[in-house]
């Protein structure tokens, strides 16, 4: 079990070995689920890099273009939406 501290701003800091294994680096966007009485923490990075990568494929087989601007900004909405109804 790795631990860390809660400073006063409410910070933690997530282990190297964790960041590591789950690719969180700078920037990375982490949703926070409150579930019982443990916190669960996910790396949305995975999901932002399947929708990316579907995309390629979809855009590929329609032979039009597909804005990704929008579909990333509905997907971190309804993954917001979906955190919501679990708190």
């Amino acid at each position: 079990m790795t631990m860390s501290t809660v400073n006063r701003e409410g910070q933690v800091t997530i282990p190297k070995e964790i960041r590591e294994k789950l690719g969180i680096k700078e920037g990375s966007i982490l949703s926070f689920v409150i579930r019982d009485n443990e916190i669960v923490i996910r790396s949305q990075e995975s999901g932002k890099k399947f929708v990316e990568e579907w995309c390629s494929i979809i855009q590929t087989k329609l032979k039009k273009p597909i804005d990704l601007k929008k579909l990333k900004e509905e997907f971190y909405e309804q993954v917001e939406e979906d955190v919501l109804l679990r708190c």
